[in-house]
């Protein structure tokens, strides 16, 4: 049954409702950390402030004008695409168009300007990390290709041939190391999300999706629904057929689950026997339905090796106004009555 103490507590506020610079700051690095393409935006936008505004003051205070106003431009660009990068609907497309802004920073400082070409190495490593790859190809690409069709901007055609065999290089290990990064993020991120044993999502996946699920039920006027599966007398089969059968009842539980709900449906791994099934835009009628079918498959598929095991569930719709905790409160003490009804049933309440 659900671990009241458990629960995750609200943040804590100092008077007036403001969240403390302490708590703000850590939610502000807990993003960066979880969020890779925001961490990279936000790091190339305090590195193009640290380095270029500098330069621009520089330029003013020796009355080249128009270059210190063009870095200073750059900078402002930066800021704002860094700015829009944090909300999160936008990171994707903010980081996009930064690598964009960087690749025609670069060629307008470098061609227009007269500039060392060397500014473009951080671009093109830059680039690969935080835009779409296909994006980065084609940015980095036509960065490279506007420098090589300007000599000026080496010494001598020797210097010119090896500053763009060196950068193609520079794509080439930058585009590699993405790729290895991203894949070895992906599995991580599986890694933090779901369970090792069934697959399903996990209590931390739970912790952070029932917030967003109130939200968006509040947003859509849709009816929501969460019920909690807890398998009967799971401890009695542990100790007679040992946790190898428990952890292919468990495995099978979440096989069923899975191929009999919805796309938009969730499956968490609460805890023990325990799950937590989402079921979005679904009325409490309906959600009722979809457990019944689902004890009657989870019945139909046991192999005929297998002892006989049922689930009971607690089912709950939120209601206005409710906050995630005293919504799965209320999940829980269905499932209490559930159990003390005789089991392998579900109660809504």
């Amino acid at each position: 049954m659900l671990n009241q103490s458990a629960l995750p507590s609200p943040p804590d506020r100092v008077p007036g409702g403001k969240r403390p610079a302490v708590s703000l700051c850590g939610d502000l690095a807990r993003r960066m950390r979880q969020d890779l393409r925001l961490a990279i935006v936000t790091l190339y936008t305090l590195c193009v402030m640290a380095t270029v505004t500098p330069f621009a003051a520089y330029r003013i205070i020796e009355g080249q004008f128009l270059v210190g106003m063009s870095d200073l431009t750059i900078v402002a660009v930066f800021t704002g695409l860094a700015a829009l990068a944090w909300n999160p609907g936008w990171t994707r497309l903010a980081a996009n168009i930064t690598s964009g802004a960087a690749a025609a920073a670069v060629i307008a400082v470098v061609l227009g300007l007269g500039l060392s070409p060397l500014w473009m190495f951080s671009t093109l490593v830059g680039n690969f990390l935080m835009a779409d790859r296909r994006v980065a190809l084609l940015v980095n690409g036509a960065m490279i290709g506007a420098v090589a069709l300007h000599p000026a901007s080496s010494s001598t055609p020797t210097d010119h041939a090896t500053l763009i065999a060196v950068a193609i290089m520079t794509s080439l290990f930058s585009l590699i190391f993405a790729a290895r990064v991203d894949s070895q993020r992906q599995r991580l991120s599986l890694l933090a999300e779901r369970d090792g044993l069934t697959g399903a999502f996990n209590r931390r996946s739970l912790d952070r999706d029932l917030p967003a699920f109130v939200e968006a039920s509040k947003r859509s006027k849709e009816p929501c629904c969460l019920a909690i599966l807890d398998l009967d007398d799971f401890k009695r089969l542990n100790d007679e057929a040992g946790h190898d059968a428990g952890d292919r009842v468990l495995v099978r539980l979440a096989g069923v689950v899975t191929s009999a709900t919805r796309e938009q449906d969730r499956f968490y791994r609460y805890g023990g026997e325990e799950f937590v099934l989402l079921l979005p835009r679904t009325s409490l009628e309906g959600a009722r339905h979809a457990l019944t079918k689902l004890r009657s498959a989870f019945a139909q598929d046991r192999p005929a090796e297998e002892p006989a095991v049922t689930f009971s569930a607690g089912l709950s719709e939120h209601a206005a106004g409710e906050s995630p905790e005293d919504w799965l409160i209320r999940a829980d003490r269905a499932l209490f009555r559930a159990k003390r009804s005789g089991k392998d049933r579900v109660e809504t309440e």
